[in-house]
């Protein structure tokens, strides 16, 4: 199995961050641009109780509404199975259903077993899910762009290569963070754990307005106040040149 590019301890940092804070918390490192980086709104977290995912993606495409004389050639799931099991751990599932809109549902009980097995902690793909019941019982994440109650003419096509899922470019081996807000793309060079501190950071600062716009003694000239007093200590931004800020 490859090495994974960050520590426990690292990957651990993020846990007890939202996926809003870390994006107010990317953004300072001016890698990418903050409209880019994430899935559309298309894509739906189904088990929000579970908090954060975050691993690293393990791509695939499959066809749902194709039936096998008129599909493309099913891969050898027993040499897919393996693939998903050589990658390094945490990871998630990341499928393009090529046939939009799907007409199956390839993640159900089925899958999420098998590929909780291999390692991964959910699934994100646009495509189809069904058995929220038993699948939310299992405790893997589920994020899908549709929900249907069939599997349709399920298969899988391919897998390794770049897929689009809700509008976001995804590379086996992307680290991803997910929760009940959204999906998004945390890119390599970003140091892990500066990128926690400083979303932990933001968190005390914007606590500090929320305290106080809760406050029976708030005013507006006491916010104007406040609000100048955390933008001088808010997180400054490390080597950021908008005419290099990478696209996704």
């Amino acid at each position: 199995m490859p090495k994974a590019r960050h520590t426990q301890a690292e990957l651990d940092a993020l846990r007890s961050l939202t996926v809003p804070t870390i994006a107010n918390a990317l953004e300072l490192f001016g890698v990418i641009p903050p409209n880019t980086g994430f899935c559309d709104s298309t894509m739906k977290c189904h088990f929000p109780e579970l908090g954060l995912m975050l691993g690293y993606a393990v791509t695939a495409r499959v066809s749902t509404d194709q039936p096998p004389s008129q599909a493309r050639p099913a891969v050898f799931e027993p040499d897919y199975w393996r693939f998903v099991a050589a990658q390094p751990e945490p990871k998630v599932a990341v499928v393009q259903d090529i046939d939009y809109p799907p007409r199956g549902a390839m993640w159900g009980e089925w899958n999420s077993n098998v590929h909780k097995a291999l390692g991964c902690v959910g699934m994100i793909t646009e495509g189809a899910a069904r058995d929220l019941d038993g699948v939310r019982k299992l405790g893997f994440h589920f994020f899908s762009t549709h929900i249907l109650p069939t599997h349709g003419h399920g298969a899988f096509i391919d897998y390794g290569g770049a897929v689009r899922v809700a509008g976001l470019v995804v590379r086996t081996g992307d680290l991803l963070v997910a929760d009940q807000h959204g999906v998004l793309f945390i890119p390599a060079e970003v140091p892990l754990l500066e990128l926690a501190r400083i979303g932990h950071e933001i968190d005390r600062l914007e606590s500090e307005i929320f305290a106080y716009c809760q406050s029976p003694d708030f005013t507006v000239d006491g916010l104007a106040e406040l609000d100048a007093s955390v933008a001088r200590r808010w997180p400054k931004p490390t080597g950021r040149d908008e005419r290099a800020l990478r696209t996704i």
